[in-house]
């Protein structure tokens, strides 16, 4: 590899995180000694980790470099690229999965929610998704690298797929379409709207379902009269009570059975939305609204809404909550918890002994307890391996998985590593948190 490849290696990569990227992900030594005499690297850190970035000048020179391969091999990417349907691929350049210009190199294991991520997992989009960018990778465009966090001093986190704001711009510019139309975009929010506010609407307290209800709707930019619009068709289908708006004296609407509500969502937003971009005859659906219901600057006079600016108390929901987890783990597996988990899943423990280890090295005060290493995929695999003993049958537990999922990826990780905190992921992980108390209530 040349210093010019190792340059934009070093440019393209260092978007992973604003420290830049990982030293131990550039071997070529001669190389890098060649870029730092010349300053158009310097070296940086974060905890423990050795980083690498361009200095100004290097970024400068990179960038026309980068400009100028990717001109020259305009062709050979259109040769690559061309039985991609170009709204697949227009998405999914579009869709980072943390920040700008980083994607992810496995499939999550959890499907999520919003549309988008619904969209992502369908393992054809996935196909699609790798192709576009181990070609990229091979060419010289994409860098395959880690990330990393401040948990325990520079934690390693995921492996991405990293390209710059050239590349972006290069191929959407080139090789990009329109997706979706606004009107389809509507709808998309809609659908992840409704899956959120799902779970709310199951509660009693209805003030509670209103101020939530109002958030999600200017957190997605949504009107009631869009919500009522598709409430008319799946209240005909006997999915949910006909649509009663938010000052209604009960709740804004009912969902008769969770399960086939979401089923029917996929079915008729999601499948459409996926052969669409597949360029297999899908049309998203528009719904028009019988009614009309005001708009939601008259009906927030009336209703109390908490205020995001003191995450204080939300902070200790968080960190009460997963300690309440943990202990309510090892009071199911009884005393010889951490025996049976050694037995169960030797490398999970291992991982976490490493990680009370490096507290250790680190001069920070390690914790006596092991399972306070634990992360979320540890709390789930326990509970699958232990199904019976933490849940009745299976449709349970795959609603547990789901809501310890939100909890982790909408309130803990965010909160936690200081990333974007929205009152729509507050307001969703509260009530994936009051749902897994009153499960552990139960089943203690």
């Amino acid at each position: 590899m040349s210093e010019e490849d190792v340059l934009l290696k070093i440019y393209i990569g260092q978007n992973i995180r604003d420290e830049g990227i990982l030293q131990s992900e550039i071997r070529e030594k001669e190389e890098i000694k060649g870029l730092l005499s010349k300053g158009l690297i310097k070296e940086s850190s974060f905890y423990r980790l050795h980083l690498f970035l361009t200095t100004e000048r290097g970024a400068e020179f990179a960038s026309k470099l980068l400009r100028k391969r990717l001109e020259e091999r305009r062709d050979e990417l259109k040769e690559n690229f061309k039985d991609i349907p170009k709204r697949a691929f227009t998405f999914i350049i579009k869709t980072p999965s943390y920040r700008d210009f980083v994607y992810l190199t496995a499939k999550p294991a959890f499907e999520g929610t919003t549309a988008t991520d619904r969209i992502m997992a369908d393992s054809r989009i996935w196909i699609l998704r790798d192709k576009i960018f181990t070609t990229l990778e091979n060419m010289g465009f994409c860098v395959k690298t880690w990330s990393y966090v401040s948990t325990r001093g520079g934690e390693l986190g995921e492996e991405y797929y990293v390209i710059s704001r050239e590349i972006y711009e290069f191929l959407l510019n080139n090789f990009g379409v329109i997706d979706f139309t606004s009107e389809e975009k509507d709808i998309l929010r809609l659908y992840s709207f409704l899956r959120f506010v799902a779970p709310i609407l199951q509660f009693t307290d209805i003030d509670f379902i209103r101020v939530r209800f109002y958030k999600l709707l200017n957190e997605y930019s949504l009107t009631e009269n869009e919500v009522a619009a598709f409430i008319e068709e799946t209240a005909k289908k006997g999915l949910t009570s006909e649509y009663r708006g938010l000052l209604s004296k009960g709740k804004p609407f009912d969902i008769k059975n969770i399960p086939k509500f979401n089923i029917y969502l996929d079915e008729v937003i999601i499948k459409p939305a996926i052969n669409h971009l597949l360029e297999k005859g899908g049309e998203i659906k528009k719904y028009k609204p019988k009614k009309k219901f005001p708009p939601l600057s008259e009906t927030k006079a009336q209703l109390g809404i908490p205020d995001i600016s003191d995450l204080g108390s939300f902070y200790i929901m968080i960190s009460n909550f997963e300690r309440e987890l943990r202990d309510f783990i090892k009071s199911k597996l009884g005393k010889s918890w951490l025996k049976r988990l050694r037995k169960e899943f030797p490398e999970m423990v291992k991982k976490w002994e490493n990680l009370k280890m490096i507290d250790e090295k680190l001069g920070i005060e390690h914790e006596k307890d092991l399972i306070n290493y634990a992360n979320c995929d540890d709390y789930i695999q326990i509970i699958r391996k232990f199904k019976r003993m933490f849940t009745d049958n299976d449709e349970e537990l795959g609603i547990v998985i789901a809501q310890l999922r939100i909890w982790y990826t909408q309130g803990r990780n965010p909160l936690m590593h200081a990333r974007t905190l929205n009152m729509q992921k507050i307001l969703t992980t509260k009530s994936a948190i009051e749902y897994l108390q009153k499960w552990m209530k139960r089943k203690r």
